[in-house]
């Protein structure tokens, strides 16, 4: 299936308005035109919907704002490959820097399946070998943030957040992973 991006803005009836990345285009059958497919929301966008509405929750905490001044990141990588996100905060120069570590690190989780920081702990006391993934070590992120998510057929969601301390970035991902019904993969 088809990415939009990160957000669409759309010229509406005189308004524009943003869409979020995750709406997918719909399948389309051999005659090219559009299937019908299920209105349910996506996982990916419930998820990040959900971390969304946990946002505001983390940024009263004055540890959690003392270096990014309330500005983070949020990625997902869907089973499909689907990529999506959100940028919080108004400093766009902190928010692209915050979103480009949620990307590392939501790309090491696609590519390995294990949380970033426990990939790197593994690897460096001699368990796994970075190189059977695809990586070398100056390519790893190190910092917690980034988790594997069971989908609900079992298949791999990376999600990965960025901005807050490590323990709370895990948090606010593992908290929204639950409110959608899906829960954290143990490798």
């Amino acid at each position: 299936m088809a990415e939009i991006g990160i957000w669409v803005s759309l010229y509406w009836d005189g308004f524009w308005g943003r869409v979020p990345c995750c709406n997918r285009l719909p399948p389309r059958a051999e005659t090219g035109s559009p299937l019908v497919h299920s209105m349910q929301e996506p996982v990916t966008d419930r998820l990040i919907a959900q971390v969304v509405r946990l946002y505001p929750s983390y940024i009263a905490d004055p540890q959690d704002t003392q270096w990014n001044h309330g500005n983070a990141a949020v990625v997902v990588i869907g089973p499909d490959g689907g990529f999506c996100g959100q940028i919080f905060g108004d400093d766009k120069e902190t928010g692209q820097k915050c979103y480009q570590i949620a990307t590392r690190k939501v790309l090491q989780v696609w590519r390995t399946g294990y949380p970033t920081g426990r990939f790197e702990e593994l690897v460096y006391a001699g368990k796994l070998d970075e190189g059977s993934f695809g990586l070398q070590r100056p390519d790893l992120i190190g910092w917690e943030g980034g988790v594997p998510i069971l989908a609900p057929d079992g298949r791999l969601i990376a999600a990965a957040f960025s901005g807050f301390r490590g323990i709370k970035d895990i948090e606010i991902l593992e908290r929204a992973a639950a409110a959608v019904g899906l829960r954290l993969r143990q490798p």
